[in-house]
């Protein structure tokens, strides 16, 4: 047993599982699952790193080297993409990473201690398709070739206290929006793709807001000042709750992509509107929801690269 030498530790949480083993059954879950470990392991093994234990549809992972670590995980997200890239009208999968390096007690092939537990923490706070690190892991790697860091500030993270986060940016980006309540970042990137990424909270959150709704019309024995009370609170909440709900629901903690000429959007009276693939999925953001430079910034740069690639415009 040893605790002084400090290891970087991934927990890589592969997302849209559990929708996609209502839909499609357990066989073929698992098959699924299988190729997500393979997949995990090949680049775990040529980044020198070791496959320590798989949980479902989890793997976790050690590395002696942090920036050996990092690589290992941008090779994973590129390789999701290409084998599961998604679309409004297909099955779509993607994976949540977190990554911590310090000191850990090392025994039988497993880790154990805090960081091990803050980079399973920085995993659930991942939206599907991000990378998220801890400082020690951007203090150690310092600047790495091809990818860059975004501070997303402090958190407060259950179990694990408060901690600054850093997401590894590891496709170039031209430009982004995140929503006030960090559950959504759209993503303009340089290969000319608009990705969506969700958060995997977003569904309890919202589920919840549905709940209130719903009891407010299931409810018929309420009267008088409670019943309109209930009304005004039903109608404040209607109000509240973008138009993604439905679609957010069913696919939180994915990552999403589009190509920009498959993309429509505008910007009128500070509301945006996106308009997502063959379906023509309406995403809409109030200016409370968005920061209204980051949106304007996005619609013209998106209009921009699409000019420029001779697609359709606006």
């Amino acid at each position: 047993m040893s605790s002084n030498q400090p290891v970087a530790v991934q927990f890589s949480d592969l997302r849209g599982f559990s929708s996609f083993t209502a839909q499609h059954g357990d066989e073929k879950a698992f098959q699924i699952a299988r190729q997500f470990v393979d997949l995990v392991g090949a680049s775990v093994a040529q980044h020198g790193g070791c496959l320590l234990k798989t949980y479902g549809d989890g793997v976790m992972t050690s590395f002696d080297d942090p920036s050996c670590a990092v690589r290992c995980a941008v090779a994973m997200q590129e390789a999701l993409c290409d084998e599961y890239r998604g679309s409004d009208e297909d099955p779509v999968m993607s994976a949540g990473i977190g990554l911590t390096w310090g000191p850990v007690i090392q025994t039988d092939g497993d880790v154990f201690g805090h960081f091990v537990n803050l980079a399973k923490r920085l995993a659930d706070e991942a939206k599907g398709g991000q990378i998220v690190a801890s400082a020690s892991v951007v203090d150690e790697t310092g600047t790495l070739e091809g990818c860059t860091f975004r501070d997303m500030g402090e958190r407060s993270l259950k179990g694990v206290g408060d901690h600054r986060l850093y997401e590894v940016i590891w496709r170039p980006e031209v430009a982004r929006i995140v929503t006030a309540d960090d559950h959504m970042d759209i993503i303009l990137t340089e290969d000319q793709k608009v990705i969506v990424e969700l958060g995997k909270s977003v569904k309890d959150k919202l589920e919840e807001a549905l709940r209130q709704l719903e009891t407010d019309e299931d409810d018929g024995k309420a009267s008088g000042l409670a019943r309109f009370l209930k009304r005004k609170l039903a109608k404040r909440l209607a109000k509240s709750i973008p138009n993604w709900v439905d679609w957010a629901q069913s696919r939180a903690g994915l990552g999403i992509e589009h190509a920009v000429q498959d993309v429509q959007a505008e910007i009128v009276d500070g509301k945006l509107t996106l308009v997502l693939g063959a379906t023509k999925r309406r995403l809409s953001f109030n200016p409370k929801d968005i920061d209204p430079a980051a949106a304007k910034a996005f619609v013209e740069r998106l209009e921009r690269m699409k000019t420029l690639s001779g697609g359709p415009s606006g």
